[in-house]
Protein backbone atom coordinates (compact mmCIF):
# COMPACT_ATOMS: atom_id res chain seq x y z
CA UNK A 1 0.00 0.00 0.00
CA UNK A 2 2.81 2.48 0.97
CA UNK A 3 4.57 1.71 -2.41
CA UNK A 4 1.01 2.34 -4.57
CA UNK A 5 0.60 5.75 -2.82
CA UNK A 6 4.24 6.64 -3.21
CA UNK A 7 3.83 5.59 -6.97
CA UNK A 8 0.93 8.05 -7.44
CA UNK A 9 2.61 11.12 -5.52
CA UNK A 10 5.62 10.13 -7.56
CA UNK A 11 2.86 10.52 -11.04
CA UNK A 12 1.61 13.82 -9.62
CA UNK A 13 4.98 15.74 -8.70
CA UNK A 14 6.01 14.72 -12.40
CA UNK A 15 3.04 15.56 -14.45
CA UNK A 16 2.16 18.90 -12.34
CA UNK A 17 4.54 21.34 -14.42
CA UNK A 18 2.77 19.82 -17.67
CA UNK A 19 -0.62 20.95 -16.93
CA UNK A 20 0.38 24.07 -15.75
CA UNK A 21 2.66 24.87 -18.43
CA UNK A 22 1.01 26.35 -20.75
CA UNK A 23 0.90 30.20 -20.56
CA UNK A 24 3.57 30.88 -17.99
CA UNK A 25 6.67 31.97 -18.92
CA UNK A 26 9.87 29.80 -19.61
CA UNK A 27 11.67 31.35 -16.28
CA UNK A 28 9.17 29.88 -14.18
CA UNK A 29 8.28 26.63 -15.96
CA UNK A 30 12.11 26.18 -15.02
CA UNK A 31 11.68 27.40 -11.81
CA UNK A 32 8.90 24.62 -11.26
CA UNK A 33 10.41 22.18 -12.61
CA UNK A 34 13.77 22.69 -10.21
CA UNK A 35 11.56 22.81 -7.07
CA UNK A 36 10.29 19.20 -8.16
CA UNK A 37 12.98 17.02 -9.37
CA UNK A 38 15.51 16.20 -6.75
CA UNK A 39 12.47 15.73 -4.42
CA UNK A 40 11.57 12.86 -7.08
CA UNK A 41 14.75 11.58 -7.62
CA UNK A 42 14.73 11.08 -4.24
CA UNK A 43 11.14 9.55 -4.30
CA UNK A 44 12.40 7.15 -6.85
CA UNK A 45 15.32 6.00 -4.82
CA UNK A 46 13.25 5.55 -1.37
CA UNK A 47 10.47 3.71 -3.97
CA UNK A 48 13.46 1.23 -4.79
CA UNK A 49 14.49 0.85 -1.46
CA UNK A 50 10.88 -0.46 -0.28
CA UNK A 51 10.97 -2.72 -3.51
CA UNK A 52 14.24 -3.93 -2.54
CA UNK A 53 13.35 -5.27 0.97
CA UNK A 54 9.46 -6.44 0.23
CA UNK A 55 11.09 -8.98 -1.61
CA UNK A 56 14.45 -9.82 -0.38
CA UNK A 57 16.44 -9.19 -3.04
CA UNK A 58 19.55 -11.14 -2.39
CA UNK A 59 23.16 -11.85 -3.30
CA UNK A 60 23.60 -15.43 -4.61
CA UNK A 61 24.75 -17.68 -1.29
CA UNK A 62 28.40 -18.81 -1.00
CA UNK A 63 30.13 -20.32 1.40
CA UNK A 64 30.54 -18.53 4.68
CA UNK A 65 31.15 -18.66 8.19
CA UNK A 66 29.92 -16.61 11.24
CA UNK A 67 32.16 -16.30 14.49
CA UNK A 68 29.89 -15.99 17.12
CA UNK A 69 32.23 -15.23 20.02
CA UNK A 70 36.04 -16.39 21.11
CA UNK A 71 34.89 -19.74 22.11
CA UNK A 72 31.74 -20.62 19.75
CA UNK A 73 32.39 -20.93 16.18
CA UNK A 74 29.53 -21.67 13.43
CA UNK A 75 29.85 -22.67 10.09
CA UNK A 76 27.48 -22.79 7.34
CA UNK A 77 28.65 -24.42 3.60
CA UNK A 78 25.98 -24.29 0.76
CA UNK A 79 25.81 -27.40 -0.76
CA UNK A 80 26.57 -28.30 -3.92
CA UNK A 81 24.61 -27.20 -7.09
CA UNK A 82 21.83 -30.19 -7.76
CA UNK A 83 23.50 -32.48 -4.75
CA UNK A 84 20.49 -33.22 -3.13
CA UNK A 85 21.00 -35.77 -0.74
CA UNK A 86 19.49 -37.52 2.01
CA UNK A 87 22.23 -36.03 4.39
CA UNK A 88 21.89 -32.48 2.49
CA UNK A 89 18.66 -32.15 3.66
CA UNK A 90 18.85 -33.19 7.13
CA UNK A 91 21.63 -31.15 7.92
CA UNK A 92 24.58 -29.26 6.40
CA UNK A 93 25.71 -27.23 9.53
CA UNK A 94 28.70 -27.80 11.70
CA UNK A 95 28.36 -26.09 15.00
CA UNK A 96 30.87 -27.18 17.54
CA UNK A 97 32.27 -25.45 20.53
CA UNK A 98 35.96 -24.78 20.36
CA UNK A 99 37.93 -23.83 22.70
CA UNK A 100 40.43 -20.91 21.66
CA UNK A 101 44.46 -20.80 23.36
CA UNK A 102 45.02 -17.09 21.83
CA UNK A 103 45.04 -18.13 17.84
CA UNK A 104 45.04 -22.12 18.38
CA UNK A 105 41.57 -23.74 18.07
CA UNK A 106 40.62 -26.54 19.42
CA UNK A 107 37.15 -27.93 18.13
CA UNK A 108 34.75 -29.92 21.01
CA UNK A 109 33.79 -32.86 19.93
CA UNK A 110 32.31 -36.58 21.79
CA UNK A 111 32.14 -39.67 19.04
CA UNK A 112 31.15 -42.08 21.89
CA UNK A 113 27.36 -42.05 20.11
CA UNK A 114 28.90 -43.15 16.92
CA UNK A 115 27.17 -46.54 15.97
CA UNK A 116 29.30 -49.72 14.77
CA UNK A 117 30.59 -49.35 11.14
CA UNK A 118 28.87 -51.24 8.28
CA UNK A 119 31.20 -51.51 5.63
CA UNK A 120 29.29 -52.64 3.34
CA UNK A 121 28.21 -48.61 2.45
CA UNK A 122 32.14 -47.54 2.37
CA UNK A 123 32.73 -48.69 -1.24
CA UNK A 124 29.61 -46.04 -2.00
CA UNK A 125 30.88 -43.23 -0.03
CA UNK A 126 34.64 -43.27 -2.21
CA UNK A 127 32.56 -42.87 -5.19
CA UNK A 128 30.59 -39.70 -4.45
CA UNK A 129 33.24 -37.67 -3.63
CA UNK A 130 32.37 -34.48 -5.81
CA UNK A 131 33.92 -31.12 -6.74
CA UNK A 132 32.46 -28.34 -4.65
CA UNK A 133 31.25 -25.43 -7.06
CA UNK A 134 33.20 -22.22 -7.61
CA UNK A 135 33.47 -19.90 -4.43
CA UNK A 136 31.34 -22.24 -2.38
CA UNK A 137 33.95 -23.22 0.28
CA UNK A 138 35.91 -21.61 3.08
CA UNK A 139 39.85 -21.15 2.24
CA UNK A 140 41.37 -23.38 4.75
CA UNK A 141 44.80 -24.79 4.43
CA UNK A 142 46.17 -28.22 5.39
CA UNK A 143 49.18 -27.49 5.85
CA UNK A 144 52.27 -29.85 6.69
CA UNK A 145 56.02 -30.40 6.50
CA UNK A 146 56.74 -33.10 3.77
CA UNK A 147 55.66 -36.63 4.92
CA UNK A 148 53.77 -35.45 8.13
CA UNK A 149 50.37 -36.87 6.95
CA UNK A 150 48.64 -34.59 4.32
CA UNK A 151 47.97 -37.36 1.87
CA UNK A 152 46.25 -39.41 4.28
CA UNK A 153 44.64 -36.65 5.79
CA UNK A 154 43.11 -35.40 3.00
CA UNK A 155 42.15 -38.68 1.57
CA UNK A 156 40.18 -39.17 5.10
CA UNK A 157 38.59 -35.78 4.91
CA UNK A 158 37.14 -36.50 1.42
CA UNK A 159 35.31 -39.69 2.41
CA UNK A 160 34.42 -37.70 5.84
CA UNK A 161 32.68 -34.92 4.37
CA UNK A 162 31.95 -35.96 0.60
CA UNK A 163 34.06 -32.86 -1.01
CA UNK A 164 37.48 -33.11 -2.93
CA UNK A 165 40.46 -30.94 -1.83
CA UNK A 166 42.64 -28.82 -3.41
CA UNK A 167 46.10 -28.11 -3.28
CA UNK A 168 48.74 -24.90 -3.99
CA UNK A 169 50.51 -26.88 -5.65
CA UNK A 170 48.04 -27.82 -8.51
CA UNK A 171 50.23 -26.61 -11.21
CA UNK A 172 52.98 -29.04 -10.47
CA UNK A 173 50.53 -31.91 -9.48
CA UNK A 174 47.73 -31.60 -11.64
CA UNK A 175 48.79 -34.27 -14.46
CA UNK A 176 49.92 -36.39 -11.52
CA UNK A 177 47.37 -39.45 -11.66
CA UNK A 178 46.80 -39.98 -8.05
CA UNK A 179 45.43 -35.81 -8.40
CA UNK A 180 43.43 -36.59 -11.51
CA UNK A 181 41.68 -39.73 -10.01
CA UNK A 182 41.33 -38.85 -6.44
CA UNK A 183 42.03 -35.80 -5.66
CA UNK A 184 40.20 -33.87 -8.17
CA UNK A 185 39.65 -30.34 -6.97
CA UNK A 186 43.62 -30.65 -6.84
CA UNK A 187 43.40 -29.78 -10.85
CA UNK A 188 42.45 -26.18 -10.93
CA UNK A 189 43.20 -22.81 -8.97
CA UNK A 190 42.59 -23.29 -5.12
CA UNK A 191 41.67 -19.63 -4.97
CA UNK A 192 38.24 -21.15 -6.78
CA UNK A 193 37.18 -22.36 -3.53
CA UNK A 194 36.26 -25.60 -4.44
CA UNK A 195 37.91 -27.89 -2.30
CA UNK A 196 37.06 -28.37 1.36
CA UNK A 197 40.44 -27.56 2.48
CA UNK A 198 43.49 -27.27 0.62
CA UNK A 199 46.77 -28.69 0.71
CA UNK A 200 49.76 -26.76 1.19
CA UNK A 201 53.71 -27.09 1.85
CA UNK A 202 54.45 -23.65 2.16
CA UNK A 203 55.06 -21.20 4.66
CA UNK A 204 56.11 -17.72 4.21
CA UNK A 205 54.56 -14.35 5.49
CA UNK A 206 53.17 -13.64 2.39
CA UNK A 207 51.23 -17.06 2.44
CA UNK A 208 49.59 -17.85 5.46
CA UNK A 209 47.13 -15.05 5.27
CA UNK A 210 45.71 -15.82 2.57
CA UNK A 211 44.20 -19.09 3.87
CA UNK A 212 41.21 -16.35 5.67
CA UNK A 213 39.81 -19.21 6.98
CA UNK A 214 41.48 -20.91 9.18
CA UNK A 215 44.25 -23.72 8.36
CA UNK A 216 44.78 -27.22 9.83
CA UNK A 217 48.41 -27.70 10.77
CA UNK A 218 49.86 -31.16 10.68
CA UNK A 219 52.89 -31.89 13.18
CA UNK A 220 55.33 -35.01 12.88
CA UNK A 221 57.67 -36.20 15.20
CA UNK A 222 60.74 -34.41 12.74
CA UNK A 223 63.45 -37.19 13.25
CA UNK A 224 60.83 -39.50 11.20
CA UNK A 225 59.75 -36.91 9.02
CA UNK A 226 62.97 -35.61 7.71
CA UNK A 227 64.29 -39.20 7.42
CA UNK A 228 60.96 -40.18 5.55
CA UNK A 229 61.16 -36.78 2.99
CA UNK A 230 65.27 -38.02 2.90
CA UNK A 231 64.62 -41.34 1.20
CA UNK A 232 61.22 -40.34 -0.88
CA UNK A 233 63.54 -37.25 -2.67
CA UNK A 234 65.97 -39.70 -3.36
CA UNK A 235 64.32 -42.65 -4.53
CA UNK A 236 61.55 -40.86 -6.71
CA UNK A 237 63.99 -37.96 -8.03
CA UNK A 238 67.06 -39.13 -7.92
CA UNK A 239 66.01 -42.83 -8.66
CA UNK A 240 68.27 -44.28 -5.89
CA UNK A 241 67.99 -47.70 -4.45
CA UNK A 242 66.53 -47.74 -0.61
CA UNK A 243 70.17 -49.60 0.26
CA UNK A 244 71.55 -47.18 -0.96
CA UNK A 245 70.43 -43.98 0.14
CA UNK A 246 70.25 -45.86 4.06
CA UNK A 247 73.44 -46.41 3.77
CA UNK A 248 74.61 -42.51 3.12
CA UNK A 249 72.39 -41.80 6.05
CA UNK A 250 74.69 -44.75 8.04
CA UNK A 251 77.90 -44.03 6.94
CA UNK A 252 77.32 -40.14 7.93
CA UNK A 253 77.63 -38.71 3.93
CA UNK A 254 77.83 -35.15 3.76
CA UNK A 255 74.32 -35.54 1.65
CA UNK A 256 72.14 -36.53 4.72
CA UNK A 257 74.64 -34.36 7.33
CA UNK A 258 75.21 -31.04 5.38
CA UNK A 259 73.46 -30.97 2.10
CA UNK A 260 70.41 -31.50 3.77
CA UNK A 261 69.91 -29.31 6.44
CA UNK A 262 67.85 -26.29 5.01
CA UNK A 263 65.58 -29.25 5.14
CA UNK A 264 65.51 -29.04 8.70
CA UNK A 265 65.37 -25.51 9.39
CA UNK A 266 61.87 -26.04 7.05
CA UNK A 267 60.42 -27.83 9.49
CA UNK A 268 60.79 -25.46 12.27
CA UNK A 269 59.61 -22.19 9.51
CA UNK A 270 57.01 -24.21 8.81
CA UNK A 271 55.50 -24.82 12.49
CA UNK A 272 56.56 -21.17 13.83
CA UNK A 273 55.49 -19.22 10.62
CA UNK A 274 51.83 -20.98 10.93
CA UNK A 275 51.58 -21.15 14.62
CA UNK A 276 52.38 -17.43 14.61
CA UNK A 277 50.95 -16.12 11.43
CA UNK A 278 47.35 -17.87 11.24
CA UNK A 279 44.42 -16.52 12.68
CA UNK A 280 42.72 -19.30 13.66
CA UNK A 281 44.65 -22.71 14.01
CA UNK A 282 44.15 -26.18 14.00
CA UNK A 283 47.02 -28.13 15.32
CA UNK A 284 46.81 -32.24 14.69
CA UNK A 285 49.69 -34.01 16.02
CA UNK A 286 50.11 -37.34 13.27
CA UNK A 287 51.02 -39.25 16.10
CA UNK A 288 47.50 -38.58 17.55
CA UNK A 289 46.23 -39.36 14.34
CA UNK A 290 47.45 -42.67 13.87
CA UNK A 291 46.11 -43.96 17.44
CA UNK A 292 43.27 -42.04 17.38
CA UNK A 293 41.97 -41.76 13.99
CA UNK A 294 38.40 -41.45 14.24
CA UNK A 295 38.58 -38.66 16.88
CA UNK A 296 40.93 -36.48 15.29
CA UNK A 297 39.21 -36.76 11.91
CA UNK A 298 36.13 -35.65 13.63
CA UNK A 299 37.56 -32.74 15.16
CA UNK A 300 38.93 -31.61 11.82
CA UNK A 301 35.61 -32.12 9.55
CA UNK A 302 34.50 -29.83 12.30
CA UNK A 303 37.14 -27.17 12.40
CA UNK A 304 36.33 -27.30 8.47
CA UNK A 305 32.65 -26.17 8.67
CA UNK A 306 31.27 -29.11 7.58
CA UNK A 307 28.47 -31.82 9.08
CA UNK A 308 29.90 -34.37 11.12
CA UNK A 309 28.50 -37.75 9.69
CA UNK A 310 30.11 -40.89 12.01
CA UNK A 311 29.17 -43.04 9.01
CA UNK A 312 31.26 -40.93 6.82
CA UNK A 313 34.16 -40.83 9.46
CA UNK A 314 33.96 -44.18 9.74
CA UNK A 315 34.58 -45.23 5.87
CA UNK A 316 37.21 -42.56 5.90
CA UNK A 317 39.24 -44.44 8.51
CA UNK A 318 37.61 -48.26 7.32
CA UNK A 319 39.14 -47.61 3.86
CA UNK A 320 42.12 -45.67 4.41
CA UNK A 321 43.85 -47.41 7.23
CA UNK A 322 46.11 -48.90 5.43
CA UNK A 323 47.84 -45.29 4.23
CA UNK A 324 49.19 -45.43 7.82
CA UNK A 325 52.28 -47.77 6.17
CA UNK A 326 52.84 -45.15 3.63
CA UNK A 327 54.29 -43.06 6.08
CA UNK A 328 57.42 -44.92 6.66
CA UNK A 329 59.75 -45.02 4.06
CA UNK A 330 62.27 -46.34 6.44
CA UNK A 331 61.32 -50.36 6.60
CA UNK A 332 65.16 -50.53 6.97
CA UNK A 333 65.99 -47.85 9.31
CA UNK A 334 67.32 -50.09 12.20
CA UNK A 335 69.93 -47.43 13.59
CA UNK A 336 70.03 -43.86 14.59
CA UNK A 337 71.07 -42.08 11.07
CA UNK A 338 71.48 -38.90 12.90
CA UNK A 339 74.84 -37.24 14.26
CA UNK A 340 75.31 -35.68 18.00
CA UNK A 341 75.59 -32.29 15.88
CA UNK A 342 72.12 -33.19 14.11
CA UNK A 343 70.21 -34.14 17.23
CA UNK A 344 71.51 -31.29 19.09
CA UNK A 345 70.53 -29.14 15.99
CA UNK A 346 66.75 -30.78 15.87
CA UNK A 347 65.92 -30.57 19.53
CA UNK A 348 66.77 -26.99 19.68
CA UNK A 349 63.99 -26.63 16.67
CA UNK A 350 61.61 -28.75 18.62
CA UNK A 351 62.81 -26.95 22.12
CA UNK A 352 61.60 -23.79 20.01
CA UNK A 353 58.46 -24.49 18.44
CA UNK A 354 57.40 -26.00 21.92
CA UNK A 355 58.44 -22.94 24.15
CA UNK A 356 55.88 -21.17 21.22
CA UNK A 357 53.13 -22.99 22.17
CA UNK A 358 53.49 -23.30 25.49
CA UNK A 359 53.54 -19.44 25.61
CA UNK A 360 50.05 -19.41 23.68
CA UNK A 361 48.69 -21.85 26.54
CA UNK A 362 48.16 -24.40 23.70
CA UNK A 363 48.98 -28.05 23.85
CA UNK A 364 53.19 -29.20 23.69
CA UNK A 365 54.43 -30.84 20.94
CA UNK A 366 54.34 -34.54 22.05
CA UNK A 367 57.47 -36.43 23.67
CA UNK A 368 59.39 -37.45 20.49
CA UNK A 369 61.77 -40.03 19.85
CA UNK A 370 65.16 -39.26 19.05
CA UNK A 371 66.27 -42.01 17.36
CA UNK A 372 65.06 -45.60 16.07
CA UNK A 373 65.36 -48.44 18.11
CA UNK A 374 67.25 -51.29 16.65
CA UNK A 375 64.75 -54.68 15.48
Amino acid sequence: MLTLISMRSLRKMILAPSRVCQGMDPTGLTSRVTRYFWPSVCLVFFVLYLICNTYNVAAPPRSRRTKHHQGEYQAHVAPAAGRITERNRVNFTSAVKEDWRDNIVYPQVDITDFPPLDPSVCPSMKEDIEIAPANSMPLIALASFPRSGNTWSRSLIQIATGYSTGSVHWETERNLPRVKDWFKAGVEDFMLRKGVCVKSHFYGPGHVPIFEDGAILLLRNPYYSLASEFLRFHSRQLNDTEDFIVSIMKNEDERWTRNYLPTYDKWKNTALSWITRCKRLMIVFYEDLERNTVYELTRMVAFLGQPIQPMRIQCAVHSYASMQGRMNHTSQMNFDPYTTALHQLLDGYIEEVNRTLIRKQAMPLPTYKKYYQET
